[in-house]
């Protein structure tokens, strides 16, 4: 196929820009049918008969911040194991299959419980310990004995297969610290089957195969973080930032994972995925009447639970500037966290402009400044953790990754990133600059409506985080009245010393010969 020259795609993506700004306002008025079963659940239906196709997101009102120590790391194996299929999906005998998990769980109870003694062992009866180890690895190689014989029951990645032979695309899942995600996009007339899987999973899980995919869900943190210069980085930064808040944890501690047990999950599970913290959306060549009925015979029968309690704890003002060094096997890097808002902060949409104001192409400010005509970075960035699209629960963190060239210090680096920043807060932004950036958010916005997939994902989350969905308008309204004044105040009032973080990555001296 011939390529289209970079120019001509650079004017085709700028008129997209354009016409979707124009038309922005059409694609915002999709009819949006609501209903609420008896137990709580809230789906929302959007008909829409170009493509004989549908989307279905679900999304559950628990992610890694309502972890508590005890439990690190369950929303994340939790969401693995929804993929494993219920006691219906994805085994040959559940009966047996359940049999050998009941026994799996009472030896590890065993391990547990000796490994509560290896410190009292050691210190007190030292004579004993080579003996007590060999009891530990001995019911180690016995639990996965048993892991093994419960895998043979196993239809591995039935769930999945079920569903791509009926056509399914976009099928995953994700775990924030706020919501959990599940959906997948399937021809029209397979809306049933997923209705009957996706309840089946929820009325119905096994979590087998559960402690495989524990030391999974380990390896994923050796290799995502341990290994990676960035992640350490954004760890310890995070880990600095937030003392009182659940936000401080950035990847679940191996620690943890390696100790959670069956019951742990079952427990945070019943807790959390109850139909009132649900939020179900369908987008696509569907009829509202027929998921409602679908609804009711598929859903209406989960029980309604108890309301677990919420997070209480604010994370306190920040006192002062806060540093941390990371030593690792990399080049020198710099990371500045700022406290900010959460998503129903008026100073939410600035924060929006502020960022690709700062760092949203060559043109950006921090780009042009510190790679272009200072050169002191072969790159810089923009981020916000938790950083989901509609904004976060709670008040998150904006924060600027730059990387130094070499020979430059990150102190000059540093200094380079302030100056900009106080240009924000001591001098307007132009009007038309602004406007820009505004136009593109929300052309970027409502970009997202064309695809059912994208309707449904934000109709979901904004009704689960806001518990009303039109909170998309004020989004969108939130945007359109930004005023130069506005960003030097929001930029004044956040991008102070005391209200900062630094990270700085200083490289590992290997040793050997020069």
């Amino acid at each position: 196929m011939r390529k289209l020259p970079n120019s001509l795609l650079l004017t085709l993506f700028a008129l997209i820009i354009v016409i979707g700004t124009v038309s922005a306002q059409d694609e915002m008025q999709f009819k949006v049918n609501q209903f609420t079963l008896s137990n709580g659940m809230t789906f929302l239906v959007v008909e829409r008969h170009t493509s004989p196709v549908f989307s279905g997101f679900i999304t559950v009102a628990v992610g890694s911040a309502y972890e508590k120590t005890g439990n690190i790391g369950t929303a994340h194996l939790l969401e693995h194991m929804m993929f494993k299929g219920s006691q219906n999906i994805g085994t040959t005998n559940y009966r047996a299959e359940k049999s050998l998990m009941v026994k799996e769980d009472s030896v590890w109870t065993l391990i547990d419980a000796a490994n509560r003694q290896t410190q009292f062992i050691r210190l007190n009866n030292p004579e004993k310990l080579g003996a007590h180890e060999k009891q530990i690895a001995a019911l180690k190689a016995f639990l996965d004995s048993l892991s093994k014989l419960s895998s043979q029951y196993v239809l591995q990645n039935e769930f999945d297969r079920i569903y791509t032979r009926n056509g399914a695309a976009e099928f995953n899942a994700n775990t924030g610290y706020d919501r959990t995600n599940y959906y997948v996009s399937l021809p029209a007339n397979r809306i049933e089957l997923w209705f009957a899987m996706e309840s089946d999973r929820l009325k119905y899980p096994a979590f087998r195969e559960f402690f495989p995919e524990r030391d999974v869900i380990s390896e994923e943190r050796r290799g995502s973080v341990e290994n990676s210069a960035d992640r350490k980085m954004m760890e310890q930064l995070i880990g600095a930032s937030f003392i009182a808040h659940p936000y401080r944890l950035y990847w679940e501690w191996q620690s943890e994972v390696l100790n959670l047990s069956r019951e742990d999950l079952a427990d945070f599970f019943k807790t959390y995925y109850i139909p009132k913290r649900i939020t179900v959306a369908v987008v696509g060549d569907i009829k509202t009447k027929e998921v409602k009925r679908l609804a009711k015979k598929y859903f209406a029968n989960i029980p309604s639970g108890k309301e677990p309690d919420p997070i209480y704890t604010e994370e306190p003002p920040q006192p002062g500037e806060r540093r941390v060094e990371v030593v690792f096997e990399s080049s020198p890097e710099v990371m500045i966290g700022y406290h900010a808002v959460a998503f129903d902060s008026p100073d939410q949409a600035p924060f929006e402009v502020i960022g690709r104001l700062l760092s949203d192409g060559r043109t950006s400010r921090l780009y042009k400044s510190l790679v272009l005509d200072q050169q002191l970075c072969l790159d810089i960035s923009i981020g916000t953790f938790p950083g989901s699209d509609l904004g976060d629960n709670y008040p998150d963190l904006f924060y600027i990754t730059a990387y130094p060239k070499e020979g430059v210090s990150t102190i000059d680096v540093e200094k380079g990133i302030y100056a900009e920043l106080d240009k924000l807060a001591t001098t307007p932004v132009d009007e038309k600059e602004l406007t820009k950036i505004k136009n593109r958010i929300d052309a970027e916005f409502v970009w997202g409506f064309y695809f059912n997939l994208g309707l449904a994902d934000k109709l979901a989350v904004a009704q689960n985080m806001a518990q009303d969905w039109h909170y998309l308008w004020k989004y969108r309204t939130d945007l359109k009245v930004i005023t130069p004044g506005k960003i030097m105040e929001v930029a004044k009032k956040y991008f102070t010393k005391e209200n900062r973080t630094v990270a700085t990555l200083i490289p590992k001296e290997t040793g050997g010969a020069q």
